[in-house]
């Protein structure tokens, strides 16, 4: 569509064709060799049909980096009939290149400058690489658990049991700690009791929030535990605190303890 052009600046080529309605045509695509140019887009219209044909157009929009002072191209459409597709091509065309450096005279040398000032360039982020180094990532750790994944497991349930127990124990502390209050001590003691069932029932997976004391008694085998049970029942229901409570509670705790240490043993033993 223009008989020049300029090395890099793009230059616009139309092709149409005529033919039969019934005829079935193609059109060079992006697979198609433009050279000496390249390919940057392409614009297809609608098929117009008249009595004298079918006409089919398009526009493509081509580059050329070739420095020659004549370049040529003859885009083909391809006709498909029963047997065969047939190429049909257009006329060769020439656009001439225009030069953007006058050659009339030798180069003076001697006269260029040159311009030393640096550019401060963004940084931008190397995305190939950073997605390298997630699969890198993502391949390693597949390896890592597929060789540790057993121990890793073990260690996480052993962490996550043992921040339960640390939590059980600070809040039974500080509830046998009150339990000498006037106002609330009774109340800390009840809260202690069904903290300690609670715990003890989600390690022995049994059912002690709603055990009576002697089936608690049947469940767990200390002979401390009867008369600590005793005493606390005495202080939560009789409203009778004296200073062996506090001992008792401490039974409870290190019954607790002595169950948590074993159920530990079987988690590191497990496999």
């Amino acid at each position: 569509m223009s008989d020049s052009l300029k090395v890099g600046l793009p230059i616009k080529y139309a092709l149409s064709y005529r033919h039969k309605p019934t005829a079935d045509i193609f059109f060079p695509d992006s697979t198609y060799n433009f050279a000496p140019f390249e390919l940057v887009s392409r614009e297809y219209f609608p098929t117009v049909t008249n009595p004298k044909g079918s006409l089919d157009s398009a526009i493509y929009t081509l580059i050329s980096f070739e420095v020659l002072s004549v370049q040529e191209l003859s885009l083909p459409v391809f006709v498909r009939d029963n047997l065969d597709c047939t190429r049909v091509f257009a006329p060769i065309d020439y656009v001439r290149l225009q030069g953007t450096i006058s050659a009339s005279g030798e180069m003076d040398t001697m006269s260029l400058k040159k311009d030393t000032q640096v550019i401060p360039l963004s940084q931008q982020p190397n995305y190939p690489l950073i997605f390298l180094f997630i699969i890198g990532l993502s391949f390693l750790g597949v390896l890592t658990f597929w060789f540790f994944g057993t121990p890793i497991k073990r260690q996480i349930k052993l962490f996550r049991f043992k921040r339960r127990y640390d939590e059980y124990l600070r809040l039974f502390q500080r509830l046998s700690r009150a339990t000498d209050d006037k106002k609330k001590g009774l109340e800390n003691v009840e809260k202690a009791v069904i903290l300690w069932k609670k715990y003890v029932e989600r390690l022995e997976n049994k059912p002690f929030t709603t055990f009576t004391t002697k089936e608690i008694l049947d469940n767990l085998q200390d002979n401390r535990l009867s008369d600590a049970l005793r005493e606390i029942d005495a202080t939560v229901y009789g409203g009778i605190y004296s200073k062996t409570t506090a001992s008792s509670l401490n039974i409870l705790q290190e019954l607790a303890e002595s169950l948590y240490r074993k159920h530990r043993q079987v988690l590191v033993q497990s496999t």
